[in-house]
């Protein structure tokens, strides 16, 4: 008997630990939607709206977005006939994170509302993809969506990423990014990084691998143990060794992510022919 009672005693423990898992996992999915329609049926509810290409020929998203009053996370990927995001969108005062991206798969050519300025509590705010229509091999000509001149009005946010959105210089918006901590330039064409982003006090990170060549600016010299990512950027060795010296205070990573014929390989000396074929 003392064997049986036991026994039960091992398998309600183990149903009740199954049973919080498992609640614990229904916590976890509270609040999460796949879809806008669904979401607007019991908008107090929704925490996380995650919209893809289901409908690939959507050009503007259905009114409702700002009913979302709870919403903390919105996520889109690879709606490439989006135009636009609506002005609905200041109303999400809630709204911690703000993602667009198209990893290099897809290609989309949104412009965000100027109402973006109002959210106060936007910490996240990932664009890679999410303004240029080109993919990454692209020769073809066009032309990138431009940010609203209110994004400088975000002093919360922390983290920023641009990348592969065809840009050939920083926008200017960033300059008032007080509490950025953040900042992904990577597979753009900027060739120079401007003094104001080293004047961004909270600064910890700047990414800006496979741009072909960019120059830094002194005012990142006042970052102490910035992190700097200049993977794919054709700098040799005697390059890289430079700009420790001239940044002694920051920590770089040269890593390249694909083939960089200029990478880690010396310079020719003159007069000497390069044995790479």
């Amino acid at each position: 008997m003392r064997v049986s009672l036991l026994t039960r005693f091992a398998i309600g423990l183990l149903s009740l630990h199954l049973f919080a898992g498992g609640a614990a996992f229904a916590r976890q999915d509270e609040g999460a939607y796949d879809s806008l329609g669904k979401a607007l049926r019991e908008p107090s509810k929704v925490r996380r709206l995650t919209l893809g290409p289901e409908d690939p020929e959507a050009k503007h998203l259905p009114p409702g977005l700002g009913r979302l009053v709870n919403l903390e996370a919105l996520e889109l990927a690879c709606m490439e006939k989006l135009v636009d995001l609506p002005e609905e969108l200041g109303q999400l005062r809630n709204l911690r994170e703000l993602v667009i991206d198209n990893g290099n798969g897809c290609s989309m050519n949104v412009v965000l509302p100027r109402s973006i300025g109002r959210l106060s509590n936007l910490r996240v705010l990932r664009l890679y993809g999410a303004l240029d229509p080109r993919d990454l091999e692209s020769k073809r000509p066009g032309k990138s969506k431009p940010l609203p001149d209110t994004l400088g009005e975000l002093q919360g946010l922390e983290e920023l990423d641009l990348g592969r959105n065809g840009l050939d210089v920083v926008p200017p918006q960033v300059a008032g990014l007080r509490g950025l901590k953040k900042l992904a330039l990577d597979y753009n064409s900027i060739r120079q990084i401007p003094a104001f982003v080293g004047e961004l006090p909270n600064l910890e990170e700047l990414s800006v691998n496979a741009n072909g060549g960019v120059a830094l600016p002194q005012s990142l010299a006042k970052r102490r143990g910035l992190k700097v990512f200049m993977g794919n950027n054709r700098l040799t060795l005697a390059a890289q060794k430079q700009l420790r010296a001239r940044f002694p205070q920051a920590v770089f990573s040269f890593e390249n992510e694909y083939d960089d014929d200029a990478a880690n390989q010396e310079a020719p000396k003159p007069g000497r022919k390069s044995r790479r074929r």
